[in-house]
């Protein structure tokens, strides 16, 4: 959902306790702001009225903060190289003057307090953390040993009356993310080790180190290469700068375990690329490069560069909390999951051929204050600086990367073929209606009369138009904007067609737009002929046990004997308040069990939704959970139907047995309903019951599953 906000009262929020009358005031408040929703239904904007405290709910609802907390080796190992440090200190005979910068909810503050620290101060910046916080150290009995500074770290101001009076001499902080440096953890240590720090400080972690693997691998490559498509023994052929182009700079994180040995080859060991000092009083450089020299593993065709990193949390590097994948990890395969930290694949501009095992290489990382980027050479290549990656053909900035996976799926792309390879003559009309859809350019070869297609997004338009004068289909195919209700076409369509997937889609069922789309559009169709591709809609679902997932929506409890459940309970009204209780998510990526059948849920013609929609009545029903385990959600997807034996499947990808792991399609993310409540299943059978709504307006859904 993409919202702008207009405010029509501004009040200002005192603590918990008021943001929790908030949140039940939430649907009788006649006064609040006006937010700009996305209708998937209709493609458009539109205005909804909600609570004045709605802004503020939907950032408290979407931190992450949870999903860091339940990373209980996060929490150790800080606490861990915390009560380490400040032992020393005590042995010495200093006292220890903390400073936490991002404090949160509190956590790493409070570790210093239950550690015996002399002061200690929490900075943090993020408004509705400030409330937070001082609520949470409250609870903990905390109030008057932490003074919480609500401002960032670079404005904290030190000397008499000032935010500090004296300079701390240990700092402790969590500015990381996967890139490690991208919430800008350079300039943030660079700040604190000049002005508010003392010159013997210690900080927590001391040092980072950023290791990267050369990989070759043809699904990785597919997210961020177009690549021609088979057609019989002919190829529709990507333009040359679009197979050529290097991608966007933009980090790829991904949860690196959940591939498969089949799915990569590892053509380098790790290579530790970049150290960082934490502690260090001289300056990180914001801008730096560093050039590797190494010898390969075997031979292959590098395509991309996996990257991960470690932490030694203390300065001897004895406490050391690493985010390896599990063939690196130095504690072995069983890790703690975690999602606010994962792995990331930066992409070469180039693929490079390596001819044989031991060829020497040359691997440059390059950093600027928030992201990274990486070169690679060989012997005879000539040696060159690499700018950081921007796309200059469209496809990357019209096209997610899952969505590049999908284009370039063949398996996909042949169900396609088949089908309209039966329906396509000397007579065909057709429309295709969809982002970046290149289904057109099969149609065209198949031998249609002529092909529109339409194109809403101006990149998406751009792309197509160099895919059609690649293929030599100038005459054939015509490349239109989305404004369709008013055009006149030469021809009447008697085909429409479409994947269909949008950009703008952020639930399986929001692709339904296809249907509303090809409504608007009856003036441009030939009279009782035009075929509809595809014809059907399937909504499933799928009782799950989510091995991990299910922590982000789960109550923390207490961490390192630090109560945080007023956290848990204004994140749980937030949640409760702001968001529906079905995300998206790319599931093959988190181990789901599968602890019933698929269930159909409902059957939408395509051809007739956007009239009838009003006369969908509600669905209800149950299915029995045969298996032993813990029901902590429901997988949702759909499954459009090209005809009898030809169904696109956002869903499983392999035949589903119940009590073992699901195999999901790694090019699109499936919602998952959260149990609130979860049940653990006994020997007796218990049944999922369900209860679904169809919302016309906005090609929504409304669920309802218990377990009884």
């Amino acid at each position: 959902m993409f919202h702008l906000k207009f405010p029509l009262k501004i009040s200002k929020f005192f603590g918990t306790k008021f943001w929790f009358e908030q949140l039940r005031s939430y649907k009788m408040s006649h006064n609040g702001i006006l937010v700009q929703k996305f209708n998937p239904g209709t493609g458009s904007l539109e205005w909804d009225m909600q609570a004045e405290s709605y802004d503020y709910i939907q950032e408290i609802a979407r931190s992450g903060f949870a999903d860091m907390l339940h990373d209980e080796e996060r929490n150790f190992k800080y606490n861990l190289a915390l009560n380490k440090a400040l032992n020393i200190l005590r042995i010495k005979g200093k006292a220890s003057r903390v400073l936490d910068i991002g404090t949160g909810t509190g956590l790493l503050a409070m570790m210093a307090v239950k550690a015996q620290a002399s002061a200690v101060f929490a900075c943090e910046t993020f408004q509705p953390m400030v409330k937070c916080s001082a609520e949470v150290i409250a609870h903990n009995g905390f109030a008057d040993s932490i003074k919480i500074i609500p401002k960032r770290s670079t404005e904290i101001t030190v000397g008499p009356q000032k935010d500090m009076e004296g300079k701390a001499n240990v700092l402790i902080t969590e500015v990381f993310d996967t890139e490690l440096i991208g919430e800008g953890a350079i300039g943030t240590f660079n700040h604190a080790n000049q002005h508010l720090l003392t010159e013997d400080s210690v900080v927590i972690p001391a040092r980072a180190t950023i290791y990267v693997q050369l990989i070759e691998s043809h699904l990785v490559s597919s997210w961020n290469r177009s690549m021609p498509i088979k057609l019989g023994a002919d190829f529709i052929k990507p333009p040359s700068n679009v197979s050529i182009c290097p991608g966007n700079g933009a980090v790829h994180d991904v949860q690196l375990a959940q591939l498969k040995e089949t799915h990569f080859k590892i053509l380098s060991d790790p290579i530790p690329i970049f150290n960082f000092d934490w502690n260090s009083k001289v300056p990180i450089p914001k801008d730096d490069a560093n050039t590797v020299n190494f010898f390969a593993k075997c031979s292959g065709k590098a395509h991309a560069i996996l990257m991960w990193w470690t932490l030694d949390m203390d300065s001897a590097g004895e406490i050391v909390l690493s985010c390896a994948p599990p063939w690196a990890h130095p504690e072995g395969n069983e890790l703690p999951w975690r999602d606010h930290w994962m792995q990331a694949i930066y992409y070469l501009p180039d693929d490079i051929t390596i001819e044989s095992e031991g060829e020497r290489l040359h691997l440059t990382g390059y950093h600027d204050e928030y992201s990274l980027w990486f070169g690679l050479q060989t012997e005879t290549s000539p040696s060159v600086t690499m700018p950081r990656p921007s796309c200059d053909c469209s496809v990357h900035l019209a096209c997610s990367r899952p969505r590049l996976g999908q284009l370039n799926d063949n398996d996909r792309n042949q169900k396609y073929i088949r089908v309209l390879e039966k329906m396509i003559s000397s007579d065909t009309v057709c429309l295709t209606l969809g982002d970046c859809c290149l289904l057109g350019l099969i149609v065209a070869k198949l031998g249609a009369r002529k092909v529109y297609a339409a194109e809403r997004n101006p990149h998406c338009r751009r792309v197509l138009e160099a895919w059609v004068k690649r293929n030599d289909l100038e005459e054939q195919v015509t490349v239109l904007d989305g404004d369709l209700e008013k055009r006149k076409l030469d021809l009447k369509v008697n085909l429409v067609l479409g994947e269909p997937v949008f950009e703008s889609s952020v639930l399986p069922w929001h692709n339904l737009y296809f249907a509303h789309w090809k409504n608007t559009v009856q003036h441009l169709l030939a009279d009782g002929v035009t075929k509809i591709l595809p014809g059907k809609a399937y909504l499933y679902a799928m009782a799950v046990e989510m091995k991990d997932l299910w922590k982000i929506r789960a109550p923390v409890r207490s961490t390192q004997g630090i109560d945080l459940t007023v956290f848990d309970n204004l994140i749980e009204s937030a949640i409760d308040t702001s968001d529906s209780q079905v995300e998206p998510h790319p599931l093959w990526e988190y181990p789901t069990r599968a602890l019933s059948p698929a269930i159909q849920l409902m059957m939408l013609d395509l051809t007739t939704l956007s009239r009838m929609t009003k006369e969908i009545p509600e669905v209800e029903g149950k299915v029995n959970l045969p298996v032993t385990g813990t029901v902590n959600g429901v997988a949702l997807w759909i499954d459009w139907q090209l005809d009898e034996a030809n169904v696109i499947s956002g869903g499983p990808t392999a035949p589903v047995t119940l009590g073992q792991n699901v195999q999901w399609d790694m090019h699109s993310k499936q919602a998952v309903y959260f149990i609130k409540d979860p049940v653990s299943l006994p020997t007796e059978e218990k049944c999922l019951n369900y209860q679904i709504n169809f919302v016309p307006d906005t090609y929504e859904f409304k669920f309802k599953f218990s377990i009884l």
